[in-house]
């Protein structure tokens, strides 16, 4: 739905522009005559509805935390009493295919992440989707194997780069495999389950 829609209210609007903004372009490519002209609100209203840009970039990470973590919750549910095994491929997989759904997420991880200051510092503490977290294990090993080690960073890493790089990803392998495209991007089932089958080999290794 357009963000210049005039039948929802402005400050919907505004937020959705942020959104879209903030994910393509990062905060420093954000001011707030793009937001205006996305949306068609202006500078004013903004301001009136969003008292600064940070304000308005936490809250928009806010809600695209939460579609990411509304969207995945439905792709996990009915796997809570399934073994280990099966439950963090099954975690793999809809964290992957949440991250295609909800491309902000990965943009915004990928635009923010990388520096140190006070948004890196505020993703940290709110950008994890509490689904993520709220995960457990039987097995008690497990759990510490997967959650309380590098390897849940080196899984989050692998998912969020193979979704949010899958462009250059697809036409790196392609040419070195001679072939127009790759399955990468758009990624295809069999590739997302040949990384699901990669990463549960350091899971159970």
């Amino acid at each position: 739905m357009s963000v210049t829609a005039p039948d929802r209210p402005a400050k919907q609007r505004i937020l959705e522009a942020a959104v879209t903004l903030f994910a393509h372009r990062g905060y420093d490519g954000t001011s707030f005559n793009d937001i205006s002209e996305l949306c068609g609100a202006k500078r004013s209203l903004i301001l009136y509805h969003y008292s600064s840009k940070d304000e308005l970039w936490r809250l928009a990470a806010s809600a695209v935390c939460q579609r990411f973590n509304d969207e995945m919750e439905q792709r996990l549910d009915g796997q809570a009493d399934c073994p280990d095994e099966e439950r963090i491929r099954a975690t793999m997989g809809a964290y992957i295919d949440t991250l295609i759904a909800v491309p902000e997420y990965g943009q915004i991880m990928l635009r923010e992440g990388g520096s140190p200051g006070p948004r890196l510092d505020w993703m940290a503490r709110n950008f994890a989707p509490p689904v993520t977290v709220s995960i457990r294990f039987r097995d008690p090993a497990f759990s510490r194997r997967v959650k309380r080690s590098v390897l849940r960073d080196v899984i989050s890493a692998t998912c969020l780069g193979i979704t949010a790089l899958g462009p250059l990803l697809d036409i790196s392998l392609a040419t070195a495999l001679n072939r127009p495209n790759a399955g990468v991007y758009p990624l295809t089932r069999k590739r997302r389950d040949e990384v699901i089958d990669l990463l549960m080999r350091l899971v159970i290794a």
